[in-house]
């Protein structure tokens, strides 16, 4: 009898444990994650955090968390797997009453893009397994935009490409002058205009003198990035996705030197934008310049790209004094009539790829003797 009463006092006690979680087992049960920073560049670490929130006296023995993620976000593999194009990452928690538990991630951005959470599964359940709930993720974390890495390993850039100091690539100039910029007075001659009379010098002086002033100084460039990695005609199916990513990473530090000799620069990209032609930026100076633009290179989807005529058609000068820099994978016959036409610069990114050999600067990955010049 003894026995019965000690086995329906055990049952009693599992079925209201049971009862106990299937009604409250959620209640005041939340999760997080999220990322330490919106940006960052590939091969940069950044921290990932889970959060789990017990706000009742009810304790969670156990909770599983079993995350969907692009695969260049590289967890630990310890927690990881990778299958085809997505990784999952599996966490497990256990909260007492009242308790907070957070798990922060070291993660390596091994790629450039715009990433977040695609999916959470959270299941947890009673001290026995018996009840099994799924709960919903309050929040995903936001996205993380990774930006391309720079190519450094050949030093600087835009001195090879528009051989400064080497001798000067011709470069139109405005014939007007800045009416800020005073370079000296001169004597009045006819046709002057009388505002840029200096009668102060010219009482002293005893004559008309006028404020001489300087030519209009536009410091403005215009980057155009090619991202077909060959001809149309050369009879290739697919593009060189390593050879792409070089490329852009090649645009990325001639972008960030050209924001660092204070010009005023925008960017020609040979994709489709929404309206099937070029995505251009406006022309921008500075920090903000640069962390859009790298943005806009994070974003580049490598499809619906554009041909190299259609580029080199979208990126004429805009004004007098421009300097125009084209960054491709190959150049050809078109490359070569557009830099007769406009004076541009080529900085060409793929080894002997030069077809047209017009490169001003080859900038392979690994070159010959380990320079890139």
């Amino acid at each position: 009898m003894e026995l019965l009463v000690g086995i329906g006092l055990i049952l009693l006690v599992l079925f209201a444990e049971i009862g106990l979680y299937q009604k409250y087992g959620l209640r005041g049960l939340s999760y997080r994650c999220q990322f330490s920073d919106a940006h960052a560049t590939e091969g940069e670490t950044v921290s990932f955090t889970e959060t789990v929130t017990n706000d009742k006296a009810l304790p969670i023995p156990w909770m599983k968390a079993e995350l969907t993620l692009s695969p260049w976000l590289d967890f630990p593999e310890s927690h990881s797997t990778v299958s085809g194009s997505t990784r999952f990452v599996t966490g497990f928690f256990s909260v007492r009453g009242h308790a907070r538990v957070s798990r922060v991630w070291q993660v390596t951005c091994e790629k450039r893009g715009v990433y977040a959470v695609e999916h959470v599964v959270l299941v947890t359940a009673d001290l026995l397994g018996a009840v099994r709930l799924s709960l919903p993720a309050e929040e995903l974390g936001g996205t993380l935009t990774v930006f391309p890495r720079r190519f450094c390993s050949a030093g600087l850039l835009l001195p090879k490409c528009f051989r400064m100091g080497m001798g000067e690539r011709p470069v139109a100039q405005s014939i007007f002058s800045d009416p800020f910029l005073t370079a000296g007075i001169r004597p009045y001659a006819a046709g002057d205009a009388w505002n840029q009379i200096h009668w102060k010098a010219s009482a002293h002086a005893g004559t008309l003198l006028v404020r001489k002033q300087e030519p209009t100084a536009q410091k403005t460039m215009t980057i155009l990035l090619c991202l077909e990695t060959h001809p149309a005609d050369a009879g290739r199916m697919t593009q060189d996705a390593p050879l792409q990513e070089h490329t852009i990473r090649v645009c990325a530090q001639c972008l960030w030197e050209a924001l660092q000799q204070g010009r005023s620069v925008r960017l020609c990209i040979g994709e489709s934008g929404e309206n099937g032609s070029g995505i251009r930026t406006r022309y921008g100076t500075g920090a903000s310049m640069y962390r859009q633009s790298m943005a806009l290179l994070a974003q580049l989807r490598l499809e619906s790209l554009l041909s190299m005529p259609k580029l080199l058609a979208q990126g004429a000068p805009s004004g007098w004094g421009e300097q125009l820099l084209l960054v491709t994978p190959y150049s050809d016959a078109s490359v070569a009539a557009w830099k007769q036409r406009t004076h541009g610069a080529v900085a060409v990114t793929g080894n002997a790829r030069d077809l047209a050999h017009c490169a001003d600067c080859l900038v392979p990955e690994f070159s010959e003797g380990g320079t890139n010049a």
